[in-house]
């Protein structure tokens, strides 16, 4: 029995790591450090979107809008001015041309930003990966391992292409050759020396904690391209504002742009540190200890990667928005215990209700009862009382 509970705890866990893999395929696609294909073509993400025909003509559109709004506020502006009189005329129709141009150059300065922007986060992603070209899922495993066997080790296998049968070997059987009794040990690791436990929380954190990094990432493309529609009207209320409004939209754009960086450094070093806190461990604890201790330094590492973008938007004074620790997840389970203490609250009052209305039916059918019997007993007493009265 524990020979198939350990097997079946290594495949779940090989289920994980194939699920952890994909994850980091889609991470590092999202993210705009490898490309997509769409129709045969090899692009990036965010590079394509931003250049698509479609979504340039939607943005002339909304320029030409904005060039209404512009004139709009230059002259609320000026009538502003007519009445506070603390502008000069020249000053607010300087900046009705400059919203204009301003337009202009901030479309060819958002193309080379989000170009630069893409080409070093490539760069810094190739940097991580020197003297480091093990994948998540290979780095998760030899963390979980304990001891390998044969001449094995990390770098000679490839973990998700493997079998159960393939590393852990074969088993003695008895019972007819049906039910297992020990280990042959001609796998790849030591089964009795594998941490089951740690393996299967790690990479249900890690897993977790891709999933929620990737959604911050997804919800960043889309959030480039709204705020590059947008980048129009917040030119055009230049000449009222004195450019307050292009001010927010320019720190917000930068810190969308650059929140990659941290979801990308945040993952890499976490793949950096991994194999390196697998050599440690604690001498004045037993196995068990240290099991401990490696769960705590992977989950605790997992749980930097979504908090890694998070904590790179702070750098740049722009994170109020920015709930990469899973705010909404967080939200969607506080708001499950509400609904789910609502549930339970209106049924307890349901039954309250049933068992209240089911007891007064029972009450009011003993009453019935009890009255029934009454008037039986009264209808007696009459019929012998006037049988006594007959016979005297």
């Amino acid at each position: 029995m524990l020979i198939f509970l350990q097997e079946f705890c290594l495949q779940l866990f090989l289920w994980l790591l194939q699920l952890i893999d994909g994850l980091m395929e889609i991470f590092s696609a999202i993210a705009g450090v490898t490309n997509v294909n769409y129709h045969g073509q090899s692009v990036n993400i965010i590079e394509f979107l931003a250049g698509n025909s479609t979504v340039g003509t939607i943005f002339w559109c909304i320029f030409i809008l904005a060039v209404g709004l512009t004139c709009i506020f230059t002259i609320v502006g000026l009538v502003k001015n007519m009445i506070a009189n603390n502008r000069n005329i020249s000053t607010i129709v300087g900046k009705f041309f400059l919203a204009l141009l301003g337009t202009m150059a901030m479309l060819a300065v958002v193309f080379l930003g989000i170009l630069i922007a893409n080409s070093l986060l490539q760069l810094v992603a190739k940097i991580f990966q020197i003297g480091n070209s093990s994948k998540l899922s290979n780095a998760l495993f030899n963390s979980c391992v304990g001891n390998w066997e044969n001449g094995y080790n990390i770098n000679k296998v490839d973990i998700t292409s493997l079998s159960v049968r393939d590393i852990f070997g074969g088993y003695n059987a008895a019972l007819f050759g049906i039910w297992p009794s020990s280990w042959k040990n001609n796998g790849m690791v030591n089964p009795n020396t594998f941490m089951y436990l740690p393996a299967l929380i790690a990479s249900i954190a890690v897993g977790i904690a891709l999933i929620v990094a990737t959604l911050n990432l997804a919800k960043r493309v889309y959030e480039i391209i709204f705020m590059y529609f947008c980048m129009p009207v917040s030119m055009s209320t230049l000449p009222l504002d004195d450019g307050a409004r292009f001010k927010n939209w320019r720190e917000q754009f930068v810190t969308k742009i650059i929140l990659a960086y941290g979801a990308v450094l945040s993952v890499n070093v976490f793949v950096l540190l991994l194999p390196l806190i697998q050599q440690m461990s604690i001498p004045s604890i037993g196995s068990f200890g240290n099991a401990i201790f490696t769960i705590f330094m992977i989950v605790g590492g997992a749980m930097v990667i979504p908090a890694g973008q998070t904590l790179f938007a702070r750098l740049f004074g722009a994170a109020d928005d920015m709930h990469a620790g899973g705010g909404w997840l967080r939200s969607a389970y506080y708001g499950g215990r509400m609904v789910g203490a609502m549930t339970i609250g209106l049924a307890a009052k349901g039954i309250k209700g049933i068992t209240h209305i089911a007891r007064r039916k029972r009450e009011s059918s003993n009453n019935n009862d009890s009255s029934g019997d009454d008037e039986k007993y009264s209808e007696e007493s009459d019929d012998t009382e006037s049988s006594e009265g007959g016979g005297e």
